[in-house]
């Protein structure tokens, strides 16, 4: 038993993300967010990883920032993220921005939004419960001014990386950057 363990301890790899080799980071639903900083397990055998993730519940109210101030329209991944932030189920949310829960499943799993909807959705974001969060990250009235008056334009393959790495008062500092 005692061997099977130290064989088992010999195929997982502790390493640390780096600003070269970011962890990639999918629990919070979003596909596109990278920590750097991060301690992390990978079995050399199956690839599997999993993290030591500090501050998590920061860590996705850091994550609205970016997600709310992209410059192209919300995805369907980046509406169901918004949405679970602000504790709604997807028919209570439906029926805010004024659509059927059929519609908006379809929008969650990849119609497109219109862009009505999508600053309707960004500015219901900022006025229901997430906008209590983000005053204690960074001027609340920069934000709510740029969503308010920007218009966001389809664009193919407009993706943008979201980098989240934490400081020295172990507060999350988000970036991001054009893929």
């Amino acid at each position: 038993m005692a061997q099977m363990r130290q064989v088992a301890k010999r195929r997982i790899e502790t390493r640390v993300s780096t600003a070269r080799k970011p962890y990639h980071y999918v629990g919070a639903g979003l596909p596109n967010v990278w920590l750097i900083g991060v301690t992390y397990r990978v079995d050399r055998d199956t690839g599997e990883q999993s993290a030591d993730i500090p501050c998590m519940p920061a860590l996705h109210n850091a994550l609205v920032v970016p997600v709310l101030c992209k410059e192209s329209p919300l995805t369907g991944d980046e509406l169901r993220f918004l949405r679970k932030r602000l504790g709604k189920s997807s028919k209570d949310f439906a029926a805010l921005i004024g659509v059927t829960s059929e519609q908006y499943s379809r929008i969650e799993n990849g119609a497109v939004l219109t862009p009505s909807n999508d600053k309707l959705i960004r500015l219901i974001c900022l006025t229901i419960g997430v906008f209590e969060f983000l005053g204690s990250l960074f001027n609340p009235e920069k934000l709510r001014t740029k969503v308010a008056e920007t218009t966001w334009a389809a664009e193919m393959n407009h993706e943008q990386k979201i980098i989240a790495t934490q400081d020295e008062n172990q507060q999350w500092v988000i970036s991001t950057k054009a893929a």
